[in-house]
């Protein structure tokens, strides 16, 4: 099935159909999550996996942070 078309249109679709693009566009915001994580992860010169690891909370805070920031652009692109 292509889902080109599915993507595109916004008519009325049967429920498979509708899942299955659903997951592409879950699909793809979860890579794109991934990927903003990591950019600011080599942008900001702190080691987060380090800092994570000795237990820094603020450090846990603001990836928290970062990845809700990331995920509002995503769904605000997507959407």
């Amino acid at each position: 099935m292509n889902l080109l078309p599915l993507l595109a249109n916004t008519g009325n679709h049967t429920m498979p159909e509708a899942l299955m693009a659903t997951a592409a566009f879950g699909l793809v915001g979860i890579v794109l999550s991934v990927v903003g994580y990591k950019i600011f992860d080599a942008v900001i010169p702190v080691s987060f996996s380090k800092e994570l690891q000795n237990g820094n909370i603020a450090i846990g805070i603001l990836c928290g942070a970062i990845i809700i920031g990331v995920c509002h652009v995503i769904a605000a692109a997507l959407g």
